[in-house]
């Protein structure tokens, strides 16, 4: 029981992008941090709490390049804070008890076709963090803009960046807070001729840099730190056509490293953030 329990929460932190290693010791959780930045270690006073965020997305109108047709689509991140756990043998039970944190920030994502081979892509959510074990929430938001471009066959090479600005508007005496993000990445993908189940796998790496400004700092007792970028290395392999998860189609999953001056972190992720 106690594997089947760990392989549902790495089940669901595979939908992770990416997994963050922010910490805060201030009294309210930074919602905006976990539903922007994602899964991660996230410290409430003297409650720890592992945050899983599912990124649901629902494409609502295709992009229509030749016609100059917008895409449409709607975003719905869902974050969950459980309890400290340590080990294998103090892992949470996953029952409503064990919820902190629930946080959802919904938006809408035009998709604008500037080329054949490039999307642009600006958003806007706004929504609610509530913390379960008192009478704090938040109101959380975030704006920006995403853009990915695809070149050689078979879209091989991926490039994308993004521009974030997302803030955690407390509804107590804390403080608000806000950060922004830039961010270039860069993917390849290896085509195989493997197709087990009918489903034909490819191999990706990728490399992305992340840099923050009002980032998340460190406080106290730990040494106060403000973490200001962070570059990831990761491999992943991809399937064609996806597997259908409770209506979430999985296409690509993989594992990969994210450091900086200040931390280093395992991220597990999906496809392409951008």
């Amino acid at each position: 029981m106690r594997l089947f329990k760990f392989f549902i929460l790495t089940s669901i932190s595979c939908f992770a992008i990416p997994i963050a290693a922010q910490e805060s010791e201030t009294g309210v959780a930074n919602y905006a941090y976990s539903i922007f930045v994602g899964t991660g270690r996230y410290r409430i006073n003297d409650r720890t709490i592992y945050v899983l965020r599912l990124p649901f997305t629902f494409q609502l109108r295709e992009p229509d390049f030749p016609n100059d047709g917008l895409g449409l689509r709607f975003i719905a991140p869902v974050s969950v804070g459980i309890t400290d756990f340590e080990d294998f043998n103090n892992l949470p039970t996953l029952d409503i008890d064990s919820l902190q944190t629930v946080s959802f920030a919904p938006g809408i994502e035009l998709q604008v076709p500037v080329r054949e081979n490039w999307l642009v892509k600006p958003f806007g959510q706004a929504g609610l963090g509530w913390d379960m074990k008192s009478s704090t929430n938040s109101f959380i938001w975030g704006a920006g803009a995403r853009a990915r471009g695809w070149f050689g066959k078979n879209d091989r090479l991926l490039v994308g960046g993004e521009l974030l600005w997302a803030g955690n508007n407390p509804n107590n005496d804390e403080p608000d807070t806000s950060f922004t993000r830039l961010a270039l990445g860069v993917e390849y993908k290896w085509q195989t001729n493997w197709e087990p189940f009918g489903r034909r796998v490819s191999w990706h790496t990728r490399l992305i840099h992340w840099m923050y400004g009002n980032a998340a700092t460190l406080e106290p007792p730990i040494e106060r730190v403000n973490i200001d970028n962070a570059t990831e290395i990761g491999v992943s392999f991809g399937i064609n056509p996806p597997i259908n998860i409770l209506g979430y189609k999985f296409r690509q999953g993989g594992i990969g490293i994210e450091r900086s001056d200040e931390y280093s972190a395992v991220t597990l992720f999906t496809t392409f953030p951008f």
